[in-house]
């Protein structure tokens, strides 16, 4: 099969014998779609910087400015083991009933660095600090479930174990001296991005804890990573995930996008964003991207309320998506599996952006449309190129989590320690594809 060959998927074999999981991921590529439903809420006392869950989502975790590693049973909560009162029900829609069930949580302490030539039995060993909470600003979790990575304020990575001996830390990954803001695992899991607010992205190397390849040709804090999806590869439930592992996508405060090349021995840095013949110059600042499944075209959530799409091959703007005014900035943007929409998380709202929009035709004197045109089909063509998803309302989004099969999604609300007031909100949501 050629490198750049998209791996084609044989339907009714999925749909004769492959799991429920990989049937939903089938059906979420081809639909035409989305019915995205707000059922759930686990509440939340602070705002919330970073989440995670397992690939079958039956554990999710938060991580909040609190310091606290929040763990739930996402299942749980999706079937309604536990609902939420009426004082917390108030001002949420009535779709929203459930509550989240916690199961357990743990602080993320900060491990101080051993000092060189003295051991912990020492008669000159100094008394150990007291233990600092950091606020827990990027989270990644294992598959399965065996580990968990969080970042620190100051720019340590926390290994921790969660299968066995739940929330002990294991290992400390040392080189950041910024918040890490972000955590990104490699397709195979055996080796992490992080990027810090000290303006570098590091690659590690999760069976030694050593860095590996380190980029620092940035301006500003790194705000997201993102491997490039490799079409060619199957995508299966049990196989690891269809991602180039050697190239990633990696925005900047500044509003810069930049590829790197882990094979690449110099470590360059190649900006894809960067303005026609103005040098040095970016776009409004940015803290979310996200590519396309197919990895042809890339996402960019920008403050002035817009999202940008890219062409990869090509390295030009698309087109910049500008949301209505007031909208506020886009903090949180993810592709759709069906590579035609993509949810834009703004201040006001969560849109689901149509990309194949088509403007219904005037069907009134004068130009207008209709309010009652096409009443006989069972699905109404909208007049705008979005949708608004319920439930999200008045909040900085901090991070979006869209499970392998497309079945939920996840919203938090907080700032990650940049600009903007959150409303300390996790809403859990029931995603169902349809065929117009």
């Amino acid at each position: 099969m050629e490198a750049d060959e998209p791996a084609t998927v044989d339907v009714a074999e999925v749909e004769a014998g492959a799991p429920i999981s990989q049937k939903a991921r089938t059906l979420a590529a081809e639909c035409a779609l989305f019915d995205v439903t707000p059922v759930g809420l686990a509440v939340h006392p602070c705002p919330i910087y970073s989440i995670a869950a397992t690939k079958n989502m039956k554990w999710m975790f938060t991580g909040g400015d609190d310091g606290f590693i929040r763990k739930y049973d996402f299942m749980a909560s999706m079937n309604g083991d536990a609902l939420l009162t009426a004082v917390q029900k108030h001002g949420l829609v009535d779709s929203v009933q459930r509550s989240g069930v916690m199961t357990s949580a743990w602080e993320l302490e900060e491990v101080p660095s051993p000092a060189k030539g003295v051991t912990p039995d020492s008669s000159t060993a100094a008394p150990a600090p007291a233990s600092k909470i950091s606020p827990v600003y990027s989270m990644a979790i294992h598959s399965d479930a065996v580990f968990m990575l969080a970042g620190c304020e100051s720019g340590n990575i926390n290994l921790f174990s969660v299968r066995h001996d739940e929330g002990q830390c294991q290992h400390v990954l040392r080189h950041h001296d910024k918040p890490v803001s972000v955590l990104t695992l490699s397709g195979d899991e055996k080796t992490v991005m992080s990027g810090s607010w000290d303006r570098r992205a590091i690659r590690w190397d999760l069976n030694s804890g050593t860095a590996i390849r380190e980029f620092k040709a940035f301006n500003s804090h790194i705000t997201s990573i993102q491997y490039k999806p490799n079409p060619s590869m199957p995508i299966q439930y049990d196989l690891p995930d269809a991602v180039d592992d050697h190239a990633a996508l990696i925005l900047s405060f500044d509003g810069r996008a930049s590829i790197v090349d882990h094979r690449d021995p110099n470590e360059v840095v190649r900006s894809v964003t960067t303005l026609s013949g103005v040098p040095n110059s970016a776009p409004p600042w940015g803290v979310s991207a996200s590519w396309s499944p197919d990895g042809q075209r890339f996402f960019i959530g920008r403050r002035n309320g817009t999202v940008d799409e890219y062409d990869f091959g090509e390295g030009k703007l698309l087109q910049s998506i500008r949301l209505p005014r007031d909208s506020g900035a886009v903090t949180s943007v993810h592709c759709m599996p069906n590579n035609r929409h993509v949810l834009c998380c703004s201040f006001d709202n969560i849109r689901l952006w149509d990309l194949q929009y088509t403007p219904p035709e005037p069907t009134e004197p004068g130009g207008t449309v209709s309010a009652s045109m096409n009443l006989d089909s069972e699905f109404l063509q909208p007049i705008v190129p979005f949708s608004i998803i319920p439930g999200h309302h008045g909040g900085v989004i901090a991070a979006t989590h869209m499970d392998w099969s497309s079945r939920y999604m996840v919203t938090v609300s907080g700032n990650r320690g940049w600009d903007g007031t959150a409303n300390n909100m996790c809403l859990l949501y029931s995603v169902n594809p349809a065929q117009a």
